[in-house]
């Protein structure tokens, strides 16, 4: 039997992805894409992990990091969750 080679990117396309998402988000639109860099976040996040990628894992961490960043300049998503965080202690 041949072994078959492992995909030594694994959860690394996700990851650049995500970043380019998060960083569209920072820059202009951030209610369209933080959420989407969100979820390629952790998809590529669990991809990466499952396979033991390190280089998939660090760029899904800077991903997350883009994501977080994303989310706190983004005055209406910053909004929603002030509301929703005023709203729940009522």
């Amino acid at each position: 039997m041949t072994d078959v080679p492992k995909a030594t990117g694994t959860g690394l396309i996700a990851g650049i992805i995500s970043c380019v998402l998060a960083i569209l988000g920072i820059l202009f639109l951030g209610t369209v894409f933080v959420p989407l860099a969100a979820i390629t976040a952790l998809i590529g996040s669990i991809i990466a992990i499952k396979n033991k990628n390190i280089g998939g894992i660090g760029v899904n961490i800077l991903a997350w990091v883009l994501t977080i960043i994303g989310l706190f300049t983004s005055p209406l998503l910053l909004g929603l969750i002030g509301l929703g965080s005023a709203t729940g202690s009522m």
